[in-house]
C-alpha cells in the first residue's frame, strides 16, 4: 500500500492538479538516480533515464494499480528506462560519484571535519558500488537505500525471491570487502 502522502498526491495529480507531481520528483529523484546509475554507469544516461521515467510515470499514472507502492512501480520504470538507455548504446561505463555535494562546511572546525568524514565515506561507498556486479549493486541499493522489501524488489526488477536473496547475500559480502579495501 502507498503512504497516505503518496495516495493524496496521486489523487491530486489524477484530479488534474499537475503541479502535485513535483512531490514525486522531490521524493523519488535521488533514489531513482541511484538505481539508474547502478545500471548504466554514466551520469548523463542515468539522468536521462530518470527524467524519462518521470515522464512515463506521469503519463501512465492513471494505469497505476495502487495494490503496490508507488516507489516499487516507479523504480521498475527507472530500471526499464535504464535498460533502454543501454540498448540505445548511449552508455559508456563511466564511473560516477553520487557523494554529498554540500559545499558549505560551516564555520566550526568539528562540523567541517564531520562533513569531510561523511564525504570520505560516501566516496568509499561509491567506489565499492561501482566495482560491484550491476545486479548485486542494484538489489543492495533498492534494499538498503530504497528501503524495499524483497517482494518489492521482485516487482521492481523481475528477479525471483530466491535470486534476490542470493544477490543480497553476495552483494553484502562483496560490498563489505570492497568498502574495507577503500578504507586504506
Amino acid at each position: 500500500m502507498n503512504s497516505p502522502s503518496d495516495q493524496r498526491h496521486i489523487h491530486r495529480v489524477l484530479s488534474g492538479e499537475k503541479d502535485a507531481f513535483r512531490y514525486f520528483v522531490r521524493n523519488y529523484q535521488e533514489m531513482g538516480y541511484s538505481v539508474a546509475i547502478s545500471i548504466v554507469k554514466n551520469d548523463m544516461d542515468a539522468k536521462d533515464a530518470v527524467q524519462n521515467a518521470f515522464i512515463r510515470a506521469f503519463r501512465s499514472l492513471r494505469s497505476f494499480r495502487q495494490d503496490s507502492q508507488f516507489s516499487t512501480w516507479f523504480y521498475k520504470i527507472v530500471v526499464n528506462e535504464s535498460l533502454k538507455q543501454i540498448k540505445r548504446g548511449k552508455s559508456n561505463n563511466e564511473t560516477v560519484s553520487f557523494k554529498d555535494d554540500t559545499k558549505d562546511y560551516g564555520p566550526i572546525f568539528n562540523e567541517a571535519m564531520n562533513k569531510l568524514e561523511v564525504e570520505d565515506r560516501n566516496i568509499r561507498i561509491d567506489n565499492a558500488l561501482n566495482l560491484m556486479k550491476p545486479k548485486e549493486a542494484l538489489v543492495l541499493k533498492l534494499h538498503y537505500l530504497g528501503e524495499q522489501r524483497i517482494e518489492e524488489i521482485e516487482k521492481t526488477t523481475g528477479f525471483t525471491k530466491s535470486n534476490i536473496k542470493v544477490l543480497l547475500f553476495r552483494a553484502r559480502k562483496s560490498f563489505s570487502a570492497l568498502f574495507v579495501q577503500y578504507k586504506n
